[in-house]
């Protein structure tokens, strides 16, 4: 996993610095973090991974370091 694509494409969805996101940013911290964004990050997290993710999995995350973990897991339903 490339973290670097990771850290910018998550930026990229919350309408922040890559440099604001780490491992214990809180996810709803980010104003822009929404229904809306929640979605966009699901298909992001996919395609980068090739998994398909659960909402219900996505739902859990509440850092950006869950969704580190959750890519370094390789699995959307683990």
């Amino acid at each position: 996993m490339d973290e670097l694509q990771l850290r910018r494409s998550v930026a990229e969805i919350l309408e922040v610095s890559p440099d604001e996101l780490n491992e214990t940013a809180e996810l709803d911290s980010f104003a822009t973090y929404d229904s809306t964004a929640s979605l966009s990050l699901m298909v992001c997290l996919s395609d980068l991974s090739g998994c398909n993710f659960e909402l219900r999995t996505l739902q859990k995350l509440r850092t950006y370091g869950d969704i580190v973990r959750l890519m370094e897991q390789g699995s959307g339903n683990g």
